[in-house]
């Protein structure tokens, strides 16, 4: 990737993440990267597709950080928590990730929901392969509900962080708090395994 291809696209994510698609043009971009303008539409054939490149940088980095945890060694609950670890690393490191992702889907007929879906689609096929053995396909322990429930539980902390904080002392996503949410991910993380693993003694 080129130095200028690289500029363009941190500035995008940080615009897009903040103000959403509709509320930043391609000059705000270009000045946050501090190429001009050309540059922008040499890469990219438009500001969508910019916008659709950045969405799928996303997903196709984060599923192969949670591909990476998943093939430590240890019980298949040491390789669960060791995702859940890789999961919050991911969002620490792009906070603007979620906020992308939440600007599309608040965003009834946006035409950017098809690109989520497609991004979407390889990490929720790895969901299914990966728990498809312990979990069932339908039903309120079913694998789409798990992965429901931890993706959410991961990401409402970071997308809800401006409401939040006077829950948090104004700083919910100090190092402290995001120590306590960690914990309590790996404490809800074993809730659902033992539910899903006492269904398959039943």
């Amino acid at each position: 990737m080129s130095e200028g291809r690289d500029r363009i696209l941190k500035a995008a994510e940080e615009l897009f993440g903040t103000h959403g698609f509709d509320r930043i043009s391609v000059r705000d971009i270009a000045e946050r990267a501090e190429v001009n303008k050309a540059l922008i539409f040499y890469h990219f054939n438009s500001k969508d597709e910019l916008f659709e490149t950045v969405l799928l940088h996303y997903f196709e980095s984060h599923t192969e950080a949670l591909r990476e945890a998943w093939t430590s060694t240890g019980s298949l609950r040491d390789r669960v928590h060791n995702m859940i670890e890789a999961y919050v690393d991911f969002i620490v490191e792009h906070r603007a990730w979620p906020k992308l992702v939440q600007h599309v889907a608040a965003t009834e007929h946006s035409e950017h929901i098809p690109t989520v879906q497609r991004g979407l689609d390889p990490m929720i096929a790895w969901a299914n392969e990966t728990f498809g053995e312990i979990a069932p396909d339908e039903g309120p322990i079913s694998v789409r509900n798990l992965f429901e429930t931890v993706a959410g539980s991961v990401l409402h902390h970071f997308t809800y962080a401006p409401v939040l904080a006077n829950m948090w002392q104004n700083e919910p996503l100090a190092e402290r708090h995001l120590a306590e949410r960690r914990a309590h991910l790996h404490w809800l993380v074993d809730v659902l395994l033992d539910a899903v693993e006492s269904r398959a003694h039943l």
